[in-house]
């Protein structure tokens, strides 16, 4: 019995890390998406006006990332959040 327990804590401590990794994945990828609109064009260059990049798609049939950057940055906290509390039951 004492070894079943041995593996479920050791399970519950991988599965913790594992939703750790993800949700950092997934929330700097958010971050970082939202992060391009912020960018001027000329950010090396000297500025001649202000503009700003912004990501938009190009065609409808084409798969767009930048439509998953809300829903990256809700599943990446949640996963932070949930691994916090399957850690902390060692």
């Amino acid at each position: 019995m004492r070894d079943i327990q041995m593996l479920y804590n050791k399970r519950q401590v991988l599965v913790g890390k594992a939703h750790i990794i993800i949700g950092c994945l997934a929330l700097l990828y958010a971050v970082a998406g939202f992060a391009v609109d912020f960018l001027p064009v000329d950010a090396f260059q000297s500025p001649s006006n202000n503009s700003y990049l912004k990501i938009v798609p190009t065609d409808e049939s084409s798969l767009d990332w930048s439509q998953f950057r809300l829903p990256a940055l809700v599943v990446g906290a949640i996963l932070v959040v949930i691994s916090k509390f399957v850690g902390s039951k060692n």
